[in-house]
């Protein structure tokens, strides 16, 4: 029986590139203009300052964090190749050098989120990154990753 994922597939890209999701970034500045001018209407209803202030407050928080983000949309946040993964501006880590790479699924079923795990051997620190953000989901995460660590084993002849 053929695997479900063929290690030999040379379409798959040589390096994969993990930036933030810009239609999540997005969603969120549409849900903020909403509410921008729902906190706008409040203030027309009689005894709406309250809710307004509310809703200032929590579009101001959050707009920060979206915009903050919007800066850093085109930065890489994952490089994960035949070499081994590099998380942001950090030096590459050897898939020699990595252990226990995975997908782990965390919290109530109803508010499940997606975290990256890896264990790095030389500095024993295990690295954990939440890939909800990110513009890559779990099932292709974890496809990536066995391509690219099954492409470095036979580049450098490990069984």
């Amino acid at each position: 029986m053929r695997p479900f994922i063929d290690i030999n597939n040379l379409s798959f890209s040589k390096e994969t590139l993990i930036y933030y999701s810009r239609s999540l970034i997005f969603l969120w500045i549409f849900i903020l203009i909403g509410m921008t001018i729902g906190s706008i209407y409040a203030l027309q209803i009689e005894n709406g300052f309250i809710l307004s202030l509310l809703l200032f407050a929590f579009i101001i928080f959050q707009g920060n964090e979206q915009f903050k983000l919007l800066k850093r949309i085109n930065e890489v946040q994952f490089r994960i190749n035949s070499k081994g993964i590099q998380y942001r501006d950090e030096i590459l880590v050897s898939w020699n050098n990595i252990e226990n790479e995975r997908v782990v699924i965390e919290g109530r079923p109803k508010a499940r989120r997606n975290f990256f795990i890896y264990y790095i051997i030389d500095q024993d620190k295990v690295m954990k990154f939440d890939i909800e953000e990110l513009n890559v989901g779990a099932g292709d995460l974890e496809h990536t990753l066995t391509i690219h660590r099954n492409r470095y084993k036979r580049e450098n002849n490990i069984k």
